[in-house]
């Protein structure tokens, strides 16, 4: 449950009441409906010499006992003397359905049409951590295509394989910004191949697709500089005369089999490597790593929540085609809705710079 302060002055305005002195400002706001949630603490800060007589008050009854009520005590602590310093009035919003806590009034006891009225939600959860299960997953996906009851083994053992096969199309549609990971490798003279069988312990076994690469020079700590590195294909490779001539590395090759190697051009000469100190100079690339299989229906899958609606539409119809053939069509162009959305969000959020175009008398641009 939230705690939230507010500060409370007394000045001339205009609220439900009248225009006139005298009316409860709470951040300089003129007597607002208040929000409150049940559960929540709320302090009004009294402690401006404005509010000096004007201790703030709750009641059942609009104006409180200038309307005829009472005061409403429940949860309610004044503290100090309004006007001055560390004077505060609180309220503890008590749940509406274990106390019956009514619309509250705020008002001052002194002085009539201060204040105004308040509106009591029920508390959220306070939580932001939903994460189903692969069986949560599965489940949704039967009711979506219509397929309600008990599900056999074989149904179970076949919406896991098809949830896996979905991420392995997820993987063939571009970048997901979650999976983007560094990977740093040292880099030793004259060697051309780096891979996950020279060096298992740096080089990672779950590239997807590498993005972009760099030469890191790390023999100042405070201030290491990188180059970047350009990509190059098969055939370029292929066509360097000399694939072992050392030097500074320029260029690399990605050879995408099962387990990717990539290829530097040229291998590092003794100015870009240290035997003795491995980490000083080191090749950088960053790379998509694949999505992590289903695996065990307790499990939570390895994917974003900006992706859960895309990954259950993808289920379900791929399920469809399976089960419920005659909703195929339409679960497919649901999915591929919830996809593209989750995609345009999946971004960076870069600045846009527009830059106008000024034309000149002769008609040419700048």
């Amino acid at each position: 449950m939230a705690t939230i302060t507010y500060t409370v002055t007394v000045a001339t305005g205009q609220n439900a009441f009248s225009a006139g002195t005298n009316k409860f400002f709470i951040n300089d706001t003129v007597s607002p409906v208040l929000e409150l949630q049940e559960g929540n603490t709320y302090t009004f800060d009294q402690s401006d010499a404005s509010n000096a007589t004007f201790t703030l008050a709750f009641s059942s009854t609009k104006d409180g006992t200038n309307g005829g009520g009472v005061a409403y005590t429940n949860g309610v602590t004044t503290i100090g003397t309004a006007g001055s310093a560390g004077a505060y009035t609180q309220i503890i919003v008590a749940p509406v359905a274990t106390t019956g806590a009514p619309v509250l009034f705020y008002y001052s006891a002194t002085t009539a049409g201060m204040g105004n009225t308040s509106t009591i939600t029920p508390p959220t959860s306070g939580t932001t951590s939903f994460n189903p299960t692969i069986d949560d997953i599965i489940e949704e996906a039967f009711e979506r295509t219509n397929i309600r009851g008990t599900r056999t083994g074989y149904q179970l053992k076949s919406a896991r394989r098809s949830l896996n096969i979905l991420f392995q199309e997820w993987q063939n549609r571009g970048i997901h910004l979650w999976k983007i990971k560094l990977a740093k490798i040292s880099l030793v003279e004259g060697q051309a191949e780096y891979s996950y069988a020279s060096d298992s312990i740096n080089f990672p076994n779950d590239i997807s697709d590498t993005l972009e690469a760099f030469i890191r020079n790390n023999t100042v700590t405070t201030a290491p500089v990188d180059i970047a590195l350009t990509q190059i294909d098969r055939s370029a490779y292929n066509a360097t005369p000399n694939k072992l001539t050392k030097g500074t590395p320029s260029q690399y090759y990605v050879d995408r089999k099962t387990s990717p190697s990539i290829y530097l051009y040229a291998t590092p000469s003794s100015s870009f490597s240290d035997a003795t100190t491995p980490s000083s100079y080191q090749f950088c690339f960053y790379y998509m790593s694949k999505i992590q299989d289903v695996g065990s229906y307790t499990n939570t899958t390895d994917v974003v929540n900006r992706f859960y609606p895309a990954m259950m539409s993808g289920l379900t119809y791929y399920l469809s085609m399976k089960y419920s053939p005659e909703l195929t069509q339409n679960l497919r162009l649901i999915y591929e809705d919830e996809l593209l959305r989750a995609q345009q969000a999946d971004n960076e959020g870069t600045s846009t710079f527009i830059s106008p175009n000024t034309f000149y008398g002769d008609g040419v641009m700048s």
